[in-house]
């Protein structure tokens, strides 16, 4: 049984979005914690092992996966991340086995919205003299500071496996996704980096292959990765950051940059000056040869920006009216644990001068109330109006120019919902890379953990119902497998097309 209360708060999605996604980024690496050097193997075992044990009981408690009936064996797999990081935790202590038993918990439940990290301070970086990146399915030479050993060069395998195995044992044992293409793409320049991993024995050989069919063998020698590095390194990942802006880098070519959707006071302006450049350019870009939306470096946060772009490019009514057909039969569950609950209460206050999603929160916070006091598991949010208008005459737009969006292999949450909206239009082709992916847990807050040494990940809803189903992806209409992703070689690109 469940709680139901209506809200006529407008735009409740989209409002929420907007708070929770400037809230709620998970830095998983970006406050490292020093460590006290002093502590004995048993007590770093003591701290591991309670961490661990908190991570599972902050999870058991709150995540709504426990009473998801679209997921019943959720609860057995939770107990499978925290045996499986005990036993990990077991086999010998410090604080590096600390971040490796925290990192198995989460890769056990391959959900980036859910699970624990580690905020340990890991050991400056090893490498071979050399860094690879994952394009399509071969590890390839990125840069190179070794003799023999080439930009583009395949790293075909190594100590006799190959690398699509090592990948497998080695990295997605303690990181990402191994289900998605898109972890493959984000994870594999870990296999040839040492991390301190104490589970992880350095590799010792790899055999590579030229582009003309060459191989050889290499000894691998680890040493520190000169910082130096860092900078031949820039756009080993999604090439070059642009700012939020619309350009035009070809006469008949436009290109609409959102590197984020978790948005400081700067870019918040700079996409409000960009709304301004698409309605005030409209229509140059209905005659435009191709308009591209730049998703590289995005990893989320609030879907409301992409969805202004959108409705600045294909009709406001238009696109409503097809991302409420595309969700109609959605629903949002939110787990009504007490400090789930008293989460969302927090929230009121924070938002007090915000009317519309401050009205929302007390709605979402009493219905939650209401369902924790009937001892509910859930209390279900009812959609708002603006799904009415799908009954209406089915409307079209007259922007028909080619739309191309560069898809970044890390492309979850709000980035994926631009690409849902995006995709509602048949101009609209994907070139890239495959995306990442959802599970149906979204909203996440940030637990601490008993040591303060890291984070527990707690998602507070599940979509019922939700059209892009469990760990769907977007595969590329346009695969693009270059090592390089700057600007300048993906509008070579797609010129192309």
């Amino acid at each position: 049984m469940t709680t139901k209360t209506k809200t006529k708060t407008k735009n409740v999605d989209t409002t929420l979005s907007i708070l929770l996604g400037a809230l709620l980024t998970i830095p998983a690496l970006s406050f490292a914690a020093k460590v006290e050097t002093s502590m004995t193997a048993e007590q770093w075992r003591s701290i591991t092992e309670r961490d661990i044990e908190a991570a599972y009981s902050i999870s058991a408690k709150n995540h709504p996966g426990m009473f998801d009936v679209n997921n019943p064996t959720f609860p057995d797999l939770l107990n499978q991340a925290k045996a499986e990081a005990l036993a990990l935790s077991s086999q010998a202590s410090g604080p590096q086995v600390h971040v490796a038993a925290i990192a198995r918990f989460s890769t056990v439940l391959q959900d980036g919205h859910a699970g624990v990290f580690s905020s340990v301070e890991r050991p400056a970086r090893r490498w071979p003299g050399f860094s690879a990146v994952w394009r399509g399915d071969a590890l390839k030479v990125y840069y190179s500071e070794t003799n023999n050993i080439s930009k583009g060069d395949v790293v075909s395998q190594c100590d006799g496996q190959s690398t699509e195995a090592l990948m497998r044992q080695r990295v997605f044992k303690f990181h990402g996704e191994v289900a998605q293409p898109g972890h493959w793409w984000n994870q594999g320049w870990r296999l040839l980096i040492d991390e301190g991993n104490p589970f992880l024995m350095p590799l010792k050989a790899c055999e590579f292959v030229k582009a003309n069919g060459e191989t050889y063998t290499q000894v691998l020698n680890w040493s520190i990765r000169p910082k130096s590095v860092n900078k031949h390194l820039e756009n080993a990942d999604n090439g070059d950051e642009l700012p939020i802006d619309l350009t035009w880098p070809n006469k008949k070519i436009a290109w609409i940059a959102m590197p984020s959707f978790s948005v400081n006071d700067k870019q918040t302006a700079d996409y409000n000056k960009l709304f301004e450049k698409i309605e005030q350019q409209h229509s140059k870009l209905l005659n435009a040869k191709a308009v591209v939306l730049d998703l590289r470096h995005n990893q989320g946060g609030s879907s409301y920006w992409s969805s202004q772009i959108a409705k600045r490019l294909w009709g406001e009514k238009v696109v409503e009216q097809k991302a409420a057909d595309l969700s109609q039969n959605t629903q949002v569950w939110w787990r009504a644990s007490k400090d789930n609950t008293d989460y969302v209460e927090s929230l009121i206050e924070l938002v007090k001068d915000q009317s519309d999603v401050h009205e929302f929160f007390k709605v979402v916070h009493k219905g939650m109330s209401k369902s924790l006091k009937n001892k509910t598991p859930f209390y279900v949010q009812m959609p708002d109006e603006k799904r009415e208008q799908s009954l209406n005459k089915s409307l079209t737009s007259n922007f028909k120019t080619k739309v191309f969006v560069i898809v970044p292999p890390q492309c979850a949450s709000a980035c994926l919902d631009a690409i849902d909206v995006f995709k509602l239009f048949p101009n609209t082709r994907l070139f890239g890379a495959p995306s990442s992916a959802d599970s149906m847990y979204m909203e996440v807050r940030l637990a601490t953990l008993p040591s303060g040494l890291g984070k527990v990940i707690v998602p507070n809803k599940v979509y019922v119902n939700r059209v892009r189903g469990e760990g769907a992806y977007y595969k590329p209409d346009i695969a693009y497998n270059g090592i390089d992703w700057t600007t300048r070689l993906l509008l070579e690109q797609i010129k192309k097309y």
